[in-house]
């Protein structure tokens, strides 16, 4: 049968029509299937069965939230949104957070709220760029809740953030480790986007009509990450034509997977090495000097963020570390003072990383900032101990006056109802005060403090402090309570803290 040609043309025109809509779903359904994929495999290795979207209410994270909320219902896993305020956009806040909410809404889902509290100041007395500090407020937030519960979280960096990564390490010098960019999966938080670019996800959003929020701080010129994403992917594109994005993406991610062999190797090095005072680290030098010349970095680098020094350490500096290592034989001393009291130091027999008690600066090599977000055993970084918190403790008379049961060395008792939660861990900072228990309600210069007690410069430099949310000292570890967090009478609550420091020569800290 022939048909006539006014049907032949419209039978045409519609099936034009219709094909972009058919690339569409098709893409739509590429990326569920992506997303479930990724989902299960994490779930699987993580062993638990519950997600939370990390969600700052913009393009990247809204388009997360509806992929892991349809796996969730498809798959009956439950689905959780959290969300962190950095608290440096106040004025765009009611807004944005209305498009969030009202999304979360829709879906009928489970929001926790996350706040930063001064980012500013803290990047500022950091030496931190403002983006870093933000990155590690988010970060320490998303740890804080997986203490908490038995969850996975997921982030939504996709393939053009990877390669964002890629080329700012890569300008600013790296090695593998910084190639590799952002990894797919770290512990319980999973990155299900990496292998999409941001053309993808907006076209995705349109499709399904998604609300989001627009950063309007992602455009500032101030910030290197976006004059790369203004200026320099635009030519990238054009140079390397279409794909170039999911191109150099995978070329992260197989990076990464290169790295995991080298991380086996550097776990049998690890082996190797013996903790010494004061969070210091020592190997012998023959054993290192033994290695292959393309490891030795990779292995001072790790010795170096297992003290908690910098997380990235240079290129340049590794080599410099490297060379002072030597080959097999070679005996030559020397010291790497690498800043704020931290020394690479190497004689005949040893390698040694520690802190220098002759620094000429009181602050320490690293930056202890450590979250205690409620009752529980916590680790510390920089080997300097555990610290546990536990409550509520029983209590007996005495005297006419209340206190805990088995106290024990480097143990307080503390009233629970004046704790504002999250403390945390930190070292002595320029201008710190609190009320030493016993000078009834006096505030005191911390560092005066110290000092009468004959404490050294160093000592001063590495001793802990427990800060309440508000950055009120409750407790110089091993030293002295503050008056405010004191037992009373009327306590309801008692809180527990013991320190538990690692070979650490605490004689000196002894309460006077």
């Amino acid at each position: 049968m022939i048909l006539p040609p006014k049907v032949v043309r419209t039978a045409l025109r519609f099936i034009l029509w219709m094909r972009p809509l058919s690339i569409i779903w098709s893409g739509s359904l590429m990326i569920y299937r992506q997303t479930a994929d990724f989902l299960e495999d994490l779930l699987a290795v993580t062993g638990v069965r519950e997600v939370w979207v990390a969600c700052s209410g913009g393009l990247d994270s809204m388009v997360l939230l509806e992929l892991v909320r349809a796996f969730g219902q498809r798959r009956g896993v439950p689905v959780g949104v959290l969300h962190f305020n950095h608290g440096l956009r106040s004025a765009a806040r009611a807004d944005e957070f209305l498009v969030l909410t009202q999304g979360v809404r829709n879906y009928g889902l489970p929001l926790v709220l996350g706040q930063a509290h001064d980012l500013r100041e803290r990047a500022r007395s950091r030496r931190l760029s403002l983006e870093t500090a933000a990155r590690q407020a988010r970060y320490a937030f998303f740890g804080r809740f997986l203490r908490r519960r038995t969850a996975v979280i997921v982030t939504a960096h996709h393939a053009t953030d990877q390669v964002e990564t890629m080329l700012f390490n890569l300008m600013r010098g790296t090695g593998l480790r910084g190639l590799k960019g952002i990894p797919r999966r770290r512990g319980r938080i999973g990155r299900p986007l990496l292998t999409l670019t941001r053309a993808c996800l907006e076209a995705f959003a349109a499709e399904h009509g998604l609300a989001f929020n627009q950063d309007e701080s992602n455009f500032s010129p101030l910030f290197t990450r976006n004059r790369i994403r203004q200026e320099l992917l635009p030519l990238v594109r054009k140079l390397g034509g279409p794909g170039v994005e999911e191109r150099m993406a995978a070329t992260g991610l197989r990076l990464a997977a290169d790295l995991e062999i080298v991380d086996d190797r550097l776990g049998e090095l690890e082996a190797l090495v013996e903790k010494c005072d004061h969070g210091g680290l020592r190997i012998e030098r023959a054993r290192l000097q033994a290695c292959s010349e393309a490891l030795k970095p990779h292995f001072l680098g790790r010795m170096l963020r297992y003290v908690g020094a910098v997380k990235q350490v240079p290129a340049r500096v590794l080599t410099e570390l490297s060379a002072l290592v030597g080959r097999p034989g070679e005996r030559r001393e020397g010291h790497y003072h690498l800043g704020r009291g931290l020394v690479f130091g190497v004689s005949p027999e040893w390698v040694r990383l520690f802190f220098s008690a002759s620094s000429p600066t009181e602050k320490t090599a690293v930056d202890l900032d450590f979250v205690i977000a409620g009752p529980g055993i916590y680790q510390l970084p920089g080997r300097l101990g555990r610290f546990s918190l536990n409550y509520p403790l029983p209590l007996r008379s005495v005297g006419g006056g209340l206190s805990a049961t088995n106290p024990a060395a480097f143990s307080e008792q503390v009233d629970g109802d004046s704790l504002k939660f999250p403390l945390r861990l930190r070292y002595r900072q320029p201008g710190d005060r609190f009320q030493p228990l016993g000078l009834q309600g006096q505030s005191r210069k911390l560092k005066k403090f110290l000092i009468d007690l004959k404490l050294d410069r160093a000592a001063r430099a590495r001793l802990p402090l427990l800060v309440d949310r508000d950055e009120q000292i409750l407790w110089v570890l091993g030293l002295r309570l503050d008056h405010r967090c004191r037992l009373r009478p009327e306590s309801r609550q008692v809180v527990k803290l013991e320190f538990f420091p690692w070979q650490q020569d605490f004689d000196q800290w002894e309460r006077k």
